[in-house]
């Protein structure tokens, strides 16, 4: 089986079957975001699926739990993946991509995030995170305040405050963690 194959097989093992597969484009880059409606409770999973063909040091997917505004965030997961890829960017964890209003205009007014953040993924088994050489993460959106926290701060410990307020990262229109 071709690498592709193996992702696709390893999502349907962990997340069911899919709803949709949208392709989405920019000058040099395509992807497929897939969406898998009962891997979690009360979310849609959107998945990347093609990231891995564009030979970044690390092979890697990435996955985006919403629990609304599921095209909007679908476009900005993609348009945050391309940005990452154009710039030579390791999506991993830490990875912060701020302008979620300049893909959808007014993005934030409805849910307060501004970013997107991409880390490793905790909402899923263990065994998910990796199929063949390659490695799953997550991104979730985040406030400007949470961001700017990021920035100054670093990952660890945003993520260590995540947890000790034990945020629901999921939820889109949560209120930022500060």
């Amino acid at each position: 089986m071709s690498l592709g194959e193996n992702i696709l097989d390893h999502y349907n093992q962990f997340l069911g079957d899919y709803i949709g597969a949208d392709v989405y484009t920019n000058n040099d880059y395509e992807i497929q975001i897939l969406g898998f409606p009962n891997a979690i409770k009360d979310c849609l999973v959107l998945t990347s699926f093609g990231l891995s063909k564009y030979g970044q040091e690390n092979c890697c997917e990435v996955i985006l739990p919403v629990d609304d505004l599921y095209d909007e965030c679908a476009e900005i997961f993609a348009n945050a993946i391309f940005y990452a890829l154009s710039n030579n960017m390791s999506i991993g964890r830490g990875l912060l991509i701020e302008g979620a209003d300049s893909i959808i205009d007014g993005f934030s007014e409805k849910c307060g995030k501004t970013a997107m953040y991409f880390t490793d993924v905790y909402v899923l088994p263990e065994e998910f995170s990796f199929v063949d050489k390659c490695h799953i993460y997550m991104g979730f959106l985040v406030s400007k305040e949470e961001s700017e926290f990021i920035k100054k701060y670093g990952s660890e410990q945003f993520e260590n405050l995540l947890e000790e307020k034990d945020i629901d990262v999921i939820e889109i229109k949560r209120n930022s963690v500060l």
